[in-house]
């Protein structure tokens, strides 16, 4: 996995988040100032426009502890796809250009082709589930190198969260992980309706469908969040969430925090709407 000399340029536009690096500072010093690092070397965050989610994005960026490089792992992939990874030497994340850990991706393919992956590509894509996250990675560590990764959601997403763990012990780094999922995508929008629309489709959302994924993420069951997922629809992401599990377990956390959950329903009531999630993995 080889850089090159190349910076990877923003993609999205400023409605999913400011084009200003101050605007975002700003943004940024008002969700977080109460926020506390938990210590944490992942946590779960969401992807939406800032507008939605931002704030839990900030929650979950904000739990992290200290960290040489930060590992942000997107998703909106089917399973049997490939991991995807960015080889650019860097990224323009608005506050900072951050340099690429390309050296931590190498020694991650070695680890993966060593459990027998060989699906890696390059991603091509324009995506929010990374970039997104990009400027609140940037702002937290202002030194730290970022790894871009996209993640399907089948049993390579367990061996992705072990292998990113080896990796940085080979790499002699400490390594944080955030997870970008969304949840719960309901409406006819979205092509889900199994109970109608309304307060009663809201309900099920917020208490059901959302917190069932939510709880299999809390108790750290990578397995049943996969599955609660792909059953119920419940997460767009669901393998960065369970790659970010398997890591965590692997540098000693041992239960999930939740520091919020919110429907775009609350910010802008609709008969379409999304569920979002901020969890800590801690000791």
């Amino acid at each position: 996995m080889a850089g090159d000399v190349s910076v990877r340029k923003r993609y999205l536009a400023g409605g999913w988040y400011p084009n200003d690096a101050n605007e975002i500072r700003r943004l940024i010093s008002n969700w977080t100032a109460h926020q506390h690092n938990l210590g944490a070397r992942a946590a779960v965050a969401p992807h939406a426009g800032w507008y939605f989610s931002g704030e839990l994005a900030a929650r979950a960026v904000w739990s992290l502890d200290e960290c040489d490089t930060v590992a942000i792992l997107g998703g909106h992939l089917r399973s049997g796809d490939p991991v995807l990874y960015v080889d650019d030497a860097g990224f323009n994340c608005t506050v900072r250009s951050a340099e690429n850990d390309v050296e931590l991706l190498k020694l991650l393919a070695h680890e993966l082709r060593e459990v027998g992956i060989q699906e890696i590509a390059l991603d091509r894509d324009v995506d929010n589930s990374v970039e997104i996250l990009l400027p609140f990675a940037a702002a937290r560590f202002p030194t730290a190198k970022i790894v871009w990764l996209r993640v399907p959601p089948d049993y390579k997403a367990r061996e992705l969260g072990s292998a990113l763990m080896r990796a940085a012990v080979a790499h002699k780094k400490k390594l944080s992980v955030i997870a970008s999922t969304d949840l719960t995508h309901y409406g006819h929008n979205y092509g889900f309706t199994p109970h109608g629309v309304g307060n009663a489709a809201v309900t099920w959302v917020r208490e059901e469908n959302d917190k069932g994924f939510i709880q299999a993420v809390l108790e750290m069951d990578a397995d049943r969040a996969l599955n609660h997922a792909r059953e119920r629809f419940s997460a767009c992401s669901a393998g960065a969430v369970s790659a970010a599990i398997t890591f965590a377990l692997g540098v000693g956390s041992r239960r999930g925090v939740l520091l919020g959950h919110t429907l775009s329903y609350d910010t802008h009531p609709d008969s379409s709407f999304v569920g979002y999630a901020a969890i800590a993995f801690v000791q």
